[in-house]
């Protein structure tokens, strides 16, 4: 049964296109030699990990108004009513 499915798998992903990309990363658009030395002027660690704490703060407060909201117009609604 595995190897149906293996094989058909196998079929589905031989008709998909090769990747638009293959060509760029195989030229020598690829081989940036000035990338390290950018590096030193943006620190790109530092900016992922100041994004990443931004975005979890965004949602947390998404999160926190979703809730507020539930709990004032459910619960507190059902007890006025």
């Amino acid at each position: 049964m595995i190897d149906i499915l293996k094989s058909f798998l196998e079929g589905i992903y031989s008709l998909l296109p090769d990747s638009p990309f293959q060509t760029l990363f195989s030229s020598e658009l690829y081989h940036f030699d000035f990338l390290h030395w950018l590096n030193w002027f943006i620190p790109f660690d530092l900016c992922f990990k100041i994004t990443e704490v931004w975005v979890t703060a965004i949602a947390a407060y998404y999160l926190f108004v979703i809730i507020k909201k539930v709990v004032f117009d459910l619960i507190i609604g059902k007890l006025i009513a």
